[in-house]
């Protein structure tokens, strides 16, 4: 090393000792890099908490300004505040209720109320569509201050939920029993052939019983999609065809001329409510052989195996049962449009009705 000249010693000393300080120099800029990006974020976050409080105090005046407007524009002197406030009476007297739904013997001041209510989700839905001239903001907000439903299928919905879900928190199951609670039963039972169709690929257009948000939901409790249980035992049938025909048909003859008629169901009903004994109690099951004879009958006329035969349809016939008439058969009112006596009446009603209707869209429209 020595023998070298000294310009070339000098070279490598230099050349490590540049490649020794060059980590140190890199580090140097990495964290004079980071500090300056700290020193950036610290800044804007002073920008960004600076401009969220503008953000609050601006929002804060806006809604006490949207505040003092909906409280001098409920005082103004028109239908649509008319209304809203036999709403607030409404919700007042009937324990918050919003649905207002009517009844055969509602008043008329209450059908008012209630078609009113209506009105106002069908324009929410134009207004989220983009059609705003039926309502205004202001009114939607007026009408959510006071817990109004825009979707009662949707608020029904979610009752049930939530109804299923503390039973299944107290029973620890979702088999509910029909007896026991028929509105939740039913609604577990749509839920699930909602889910088979969906699996099975059967989609019905606008179908909304099952979206993805309910499913959601319905899995977050663990729901059980599929209801598995033991078949049934098969109930022996009230009657045999096969082996007991005559015997029925002579208690069938013996009921019509005792009471000179087949309407048997009526006397079954009558029966059941104690309005009168038949004298027979055999002829509690005739109307289970009677609506048997016709599903024979529909087989019998299609070509199908059937225990009727031309002999007993006509035997049937004689007695008096009225059999069902195929669908390509004419019905008996076949007269012509100038032959209906009620023709000029009809289209009197229709014409009344399409005003009628103008005049509900032009009054919707200035509302």
């Amino acid at each position: 090393e020595n023998d070298r000249p000294l310009s070339s010693r000098y070279h490598i000393t230099s050349t490590t000792t540049t490649m020794n300080n060059e980590p140190n120099s890199l580090i140097d800029q990495a964290n004079f890099s980071l500090d300056t990006a700290k020193a950036d974020l610290d800044l804007h976050e002073a920008e960004l908490e600076a401009a969220q409080s503008r953000y609050n105090d601006a929002k804060s005046r806006y809604d006490d300004a949207m505040q003092r407007f909906l409280e001098a524009d409920l005082l103004r002197v028109c239908r649509w505040n008319q209304m809203y406030h036999k709403f607030v009476q409404w919700k007042e007297d009937h324990n918050g209720d919003t649905i207002v739904q009517t009844t055969k013997n509602s008043s008329d001041d209450v059908k008012k109320l209630a078609k009113w209510v209506q009105n106002q989700r069908v324009f929410y839905k134009y207004y989220i569509n983009g059609d705003t001239k039926h309502i205004k903001q202001h009114r939607i907000t007026a009408l959510d201050n006071l817990g109004f439903v825009w979707n009662v299928f949707e608020n029904q919905w979610n009752a049930n939920f939530e109804e299923l879900k503390q039973y299944y928190a107290e029973k620890k199951t979702f088999e509910v029993p029909k007896r026991q609670n028929s509105k939740l039963a039913t609604f577990v039972l749509t839920m699930r052939n909602a889910m088979k169709k969906r699996n099975e690929g059967i989609v019905v257009q606008k179908d909304v019983t099952l979206t993805e948000e309910r499913i959601d939901k319905l899995n977050s409790i663990n729901f059980h999609w599929g209801l598995k249980r033991p078949p049934r035992k098969q109930k022996a049938p009230a009657i045999n065809m096969l082996t007991g025909y005559d015997q029925q048909y002579q208690l069938l003859a013996s009921f019509k001329e005792e009471y000179g008629h087949l309407k048997v169901s009526k006397m079954l009903q009558e029966w059941v409510k104690g309005e009168s004994e038949p004298s027979n109690k055999e002829y509690k099951r005739l109307p289970a052989f009677v609506a048997a004879i016709k599903k024979e009958h529909d087989a019998y006329r299609e070509g199908k195996p059937s225990i009727l035969n031309e002999e007993r349809v006509e035997q049937l016939t004689a007695l008096g049962i009225k059999w069902k008439k195929p669908l390509n058969e004419p019905r008996q009112n076949t007269r012509s449009k100038e032959e209906d006596p009620n023709r000029e009446t009809r289209k009197r009603r229709k014409t009344d009705d399409e005003a009628g209707d103008s005049a509900y869209e032009a009054t919707a429209v200035n509302i």
